[in-house]
């Protein structure tokens, strides 16, 4: 398992910000091209972030929201309907997960913002957090 803390994804949260969500002192778990997986002191707790850049998908220059929100579109046929929220003011076009039977805490919030990806992957942290992760990621 290796661990870059230049790793882009790992840049959009510092770890001081972390820390209110996964407990302190936040480490880095693992990276790997465009993920960042982040720990702490709370038990079970774990937040994981990546960061795309619409160029290093492959995505051809220009279609970079629509193969974002075909990705939303698949996202929401496989969960149940209303399980996949839209949360306003967040990016270009942001969208949470909020499965109803939920009893690991898993949360996702997925963000579109300058042909970039975000997507904001959580447990234990609850759905709120979730989200106020993914501003953060928004500002970086």
């Amino acid at each position: 398992m290796s661990v870059n803390p230049n790793e882009p994804a790992c840049l959009k949260v510092p770890a001081a910000d972390m820390e209110q969500f996964v407990g302190a002192p936040a480490r880095i778990r693992e990276t790997n091209n465009g993920f960042c997986s982040w720990k702490g002191s709370i038990s079970g707790a774990y937040v994981k972030v990546m960061y795309f850049k619409g160029e290093s998908l492959g995505i051809p220059a220009g279609a970079e929201r629509a193969y974002f929100d075909q990705g939303i579109e698949v996202i929401k046929a496989e969960n149940k309907p209303g399980e996949l929220v839209e949360i306003p003011a967040l990016g270009e076009s942001a969208w949470g997960l909020k499965i109803a039977e939920n009893p690991t805490n898993f949360y996702s919030v997925y963000m579109f913002k300058n042909k970039d990806s975000i997507t904001i992957m959580s447990n234990g942290v609850g759905y709120d957090a979730t989200v106020k992760i993914a501003q953060l990621a928004a500002h970086m």
